[in-house]
């Protein structure tokens, strides 16, 4: 590949490969001195201290930080430790399979910092109560929660679908009351393509009852059913065009197409 190729445009060189690869392993290394650094103290050491505060040492920084910074320091390192478990998985993958392309480099890059936002915002949504009832900080289990946001940045789209979900049914507006069902309909889905594997999501009506949707050959059962939406992952030797939504009533097909991109990394 030449030197003066558009950037993006071809597959990524060995030094880009090499240079992503140190700064994720490092990144990595970093966190979790931040993340250990920052835990809170155990009950044992309660009467050696001040209960609610820590000397918390960072690179010979150390300031002394309530239980509750300790809790959001230690969220969302955990948080950027899963996203970067993601760049790396996703990134030797392509690697040893020679695929990997330049414009994917620069989410790699991003990808610890997504899973940190995301490790945070799911800590709030806990912390507030608005899915779970939750204690003050002395109740916290940090262990728990570090797990939490170490997962939720390994799985940061599948957390930004399962949000966009329960929000989605907490805040929509009621329906209107009808007489009868209406026939399945399907009006857009999104994303419009993606790999074997992505979400899904088919918006339209009368899909309450749906048990399947067809992509071209190959089937995929239902993950998550209502009245106006079906959510489903992409099977194996799924194929593009128009998905078909399955129901008792009758098929539903999409006005839309969706292209199965067998070349984008993994989400």
């Amino acid at each position: 590949m030449g030197q003066d190729s558009p950037v993006g445009t071809g597959f990524a060189r060995v030094r880009d490969i090499v240079v992503i690869a140190v700064l994720l392993v490092l990144l990595t290394s970093a966190l979790t001195i931040v993340l250990v650094q920052a835990w809170p103290p155990s009950a044992a050491r309660t009467g050696l201290e001040p209960p609610s505060h820590k000397a918390v040492h960072l690179f010979g920084w150390s300031p002394r930080v309530s239980r509750e910074t300790s809790l959001f320091v230690i969220v969302l390192a955990a948080g950027a430790i899963g996203g970067t478990l993601h760049a790396l998985r996703s990134l030797y993958w392509y690697v040893g399979n020679r695929t990997l392309k330049r414009s994917w480099l620069m989410m790699y890059l991003f990808l610890p910092f997504i899973g940190a936002a995301f490790g945070l915002v799911v800590y709030l949504v806990l912390r507030g109560g608005l899915t779970s009832p939750a204690g003050g900080s002395a109740d916290i289990n940090p262990y728990g929660i570090t797990a939490i946001a170490a997962m939720v940045g390994l799985f940061s789209q599948e957390t930004a679908e399962k949000l966009r979900a329960v929000f989605g049914t907490l805040f929509a507006p009621a329906q209107a009351g009808r007489d009868q069902a209406l026939p399945p309909q399907v009006r857009s889905l999104e994303p419009a393509s993606g790999v074997i594997g992505a979400l899904v999501t088919l918006h339209g009506v009368g899909l309450g009852s749906a048990t399947s949707v067809r992509f071209g050959a190959a089937d995929a059962p239902a993950t998550d059913v209502s009245d106006e939406l079906v959510r489903v992952t992409v099977p194996a030797n799924a194929a593009s065009g128009r998905p078909v939504v399955v129901t008792p009533a009758g098929s539903a097909v999409s006005p839309m197409e969706f292209t199965v991109d067998r070349d984008a990394p993994h989400a």
